[in-house]
């Protein structure tokens, strides 16, 4: 056998091999040739082969697991970035649009804590399905993180067509979702940010498409926003109303004021409804319709309601011990679906009535359409709880939405309150009379007392006193109040000067 002199080894690319049983190995090919040392031709070569299939396997996992999400299977931060990197550089060579939704669940968080993480991750992973089939093969779905995704939209010719497909990703997201025995509501609120210029940076058009979320929130939810020059603004005042939220909490600055609820048979102030406001040394008293949204969205709302029950069961008590008469019967405060989603509310909200020394039937809670169309079907039965207490579940705003009959067959309900839109034209409109007669006469047919918001004329309340209306609020008998004012409103009705 000649001698050699050997070479170094070298690489081929992977190939593929017939197994003796079905399917395939995965090959790396070397090879290595030995020179003969006289002459210096290859004597002979030697090659070298292994299966790498379970490596191959392994990098593809890693990659994978870097590279996407691991509840959805989506594209993760990482993946997104690089897309969008890539379609801005193709701008560069054909002339377009690229867009960029930023979709957040609304409520995520209720379904969650009423229902568990298990149904939670059942969406998520539905909603992510829905979103991959509602895009095209070229788009780029993406799970942002917690409740978020984002879709990259590439090859648009017109920007219009971006605000439709957001319409359709609203619409297809809305569908109830079935998790085991649930069927869980959960809609979705989009915001849109686009661009034609390459040099747009991935970052901004994010956080551009964030504030345009945002938006939608504020606006209402279940719908989509584009971003513009003003919610460059409106985010700018978000920031600043979140400082006067923070401000006014922690020096003191929360107000509760009262409105007074009238017995239209009597004319007696029987029943009171709490109202927070925000006396702000910069911008004066605010209104919940300055905070509220900026409130939930920052965690600030449920401190701001405990604080707000529990002031007003304060001063139902001092009213009582100033009064001769029974004075009022109960307080009324609103319920957001945070709340009523909450496992330990219920519990809370009795250990604040035995702190002040109440019983149920001293309180009134007020909840809303939206509410309830935000709730699941386990999350309602505290309101259940709530009534077995002795506590009154009223619907307020009444027909505003769209489903108010099926509530008022299928939710544990006392009372409800007739909306000032359809009040304040009882006088003039025969129509709007019309309904509200239907709507006095429904609710007493179901054994419900009816509540008349927004009562501001003599006219209305004759009108409302025909038609057999329970109660009325409104400024015709007072706006709210302090509880100073009060207190004096109602030893004037019992004709006893009181000092507050």
């Amino acid at each position: 056998m000649a001698s050699g002199v050997d070479s170094e080894l070298v690489g081929h690319p992977t190939s593929r091999a017939i197994r003796k049983n079905p399917g395939y190995a995965k090959l790396e090919n070397k090879s290595k040739a030995i020179h003969d040392s006289l002459s210096g031709v290859v004597a002979e070569t030697q090659a070298l082969m292994r299966e790498i299939g379970q490596l191959k396997d392994a990098q593809a996992t890693i990659e994978r697991l870097a590279l996407t999400d691991s509840l959805t299977g989506l594209a993760n931060r990482t993946l997104l970035t690089d897309r969008m990197n890539q379609a801005l550089r193709g701008l560069r060579r054909s002339q377009g649009f690229i867009g960029v939704l930023m979709l957040d669940l609304d409520h995520f968080k209720v379904i969650n804590d009423t229902l568990g993480h298990q149904v939670g991750d059942a969406v998520l992973i539905e909603a992510a399905r829905r979103l991959q089939h509602l895009g095209r093969p070229d788009d780029t779905v993406a799970r942002f993180g917690g409740d978020e995704f984002v879709l990259l939209v590439q090859g648009l010719a017109n920007a219009g067509d971006l605000t439709a497909f957001a319409d359709r990703i609203v619409t297809g997201l809305r569908v109830p979702y079935s998790v085991g025995t649930e069927e869980v509501v959960a809609t979705v609120s989009v915001g849109v940010a686009l661009t034609s210029e390459s040099d747009s940076v991935p970052t901004d058009l994010l956080r551009e498409a964030d504030m345009a979320m945002y938006r939608a929130k504020d606006r209402g939810r279940n719908r989509h926003e584009v971003y513009g020059a003003t919610l460059q603004v409106r985010a700018i005042e978000r920031l600043g109303t979140e400082r006067v939220l923070r401000r006014a909490l922690a020096d003191d600055r929360l107000v509760v004021e009262y409105q007074p609820i009238v017995d239209l048979a009597t004319g007696l102030t029987v029943q009171a409804e709490a109202l927070l406001r925000i006396d702000d040394a910069e911008h004066g008293q605010l209104v919940p319709e300055h905070f509220l949204a900026v409130a939930a969205e920052t965690g600030l709302l449920p401190v701001m309601d405990d604080w707000v029950r529990a002031s007003a069961m304060r001063d139902l008590l001092r009213w009582r011990d100033a009064s001769r008469s029974a004075g009022v019967q109960r307080m009324c405060v609103n319920l957001t679906a945070r709340e009523l989603a909450s496992p330990d509310f219920t519990s809370r909200l009795v250990g604040g009535l035995q702190a002040a020394g109440l019983e149920g039937g001293d309180l009134s809670i007020e909840v809303t359409e939206h509410v309830l169309m935000q709730t699941s079907h386990s999350a309602v039965s505290s309101l259940g709880e709530l009534r077995a207490l002795g506590i009154h579940v009223g619907l307020d705003d009444f027909g505003t939405g769209f489903s108010a009959l099926s509530y008022l067959k299928d939710f544990p309900l006392d009372f409800l309150k007739i909306d000032r839109s359809f009040v304040e034209r009882i006088d003039i409109d025969e129509r709007s009379s019309s309904i509200v007669a239907a709507i006095i006469g429904l609710a007493h047919a179901l054994g419900l007392s009816v509540v008349a918001e927004g009562v501001e004329t003599a006219q209305q309340l004759a009108r409302l006193r025909h038609f057999s209306c329970d109660l009325a609020q409104g400024f015709l008998f007072a706006p709210s109040i302090s509880s100073c004012d009060f207190m004096r409103l109602l030893a004037a009705e019992e004709a006893t000067p009181q000092a507050c």
